[in-house]
């Protein structure tokens, strides 16, 4: 408004500087304008412009920072978090890891979980027998310790031949394998 431009129709969205066709295409069905009768004229005025919040989902995989900022409690900084936290488990396999989030509140993932989905669960899979001690420990889910240690067994045992093999290593517990174990493989 500061710059002269108004929003009437929900098309106008394409004039917002730096706003790409792939998120214009992805915003405009949740957009609405209302507009409401003045002085009982034809004329009308803009309200307000709503993102409809019955209807938005988005897909956790493939959202950008536009998508997340568009759910209630989510701003820029918990967007890039999201993010980055997808970008380093290799992607969602289910929505509830989303409240893993670092800093991000119970309250605002309960706010947002309904408008949350997976269409694509396909993750970036880390093969132990052939990763760094660098790439394994950059996994959210392996720490250094356990990274060090299934490097240490495979360096005395060999290599794995199947991913359950990570199971015989002490700080592998089953509730951390069974976290890790679709992000892993064994080629």
């Amino acid at each position: 408004v500061s710059k002269g431009g108004r929003i009437k129709v929900a098309d106008d969205i394409r004039k917002i500087w730096g706003l790409h066709e792939d998120e214009i295409a992805q915003l405009l069905p949740y957009i609405k304008i209302e507009t409401q009768v003045v002085d009982n004229t034809a004329s009308r005025t803009p309200v307000k412009n709503t993102v409809d919040p019955a209807n938005h989902v988005i897909d956790i995989n493939e959202a950008d920072s536009t998508a997340f900022i568009s759910l209630p409690g989510i701003g820029p900084g918990y967007a890039k978090r999201i993010i980055k936290f997808r970008d380093k488990l290799g992607g969602f396999i289910q929505v509830n890891q989303v409240a893993e989030t670092f800093g991000l509140p119970d309250s605002t993932f309960q706010k947002i979980k309904s408008h949350l989905k997976i269409s694509n669960a396909t993750v970036r899979k880390i093969n132990v027998n052939t990763a760094t001690l660098e790439a394994l420990k950059e996994h959210p889910y392996i720490r250094y310790q356990t990274a060090n240690a299934i490097i240490q067994y495979r360096t005395q045992h060999g290599l794995f031949t199947a991913t359950t093999d990570l199971k015989k290593i002490q700080l592998v517990t089953d509730e951390l394998f069974e976290k890790i174990a679709p992000y892993i493989n064994i080629q």
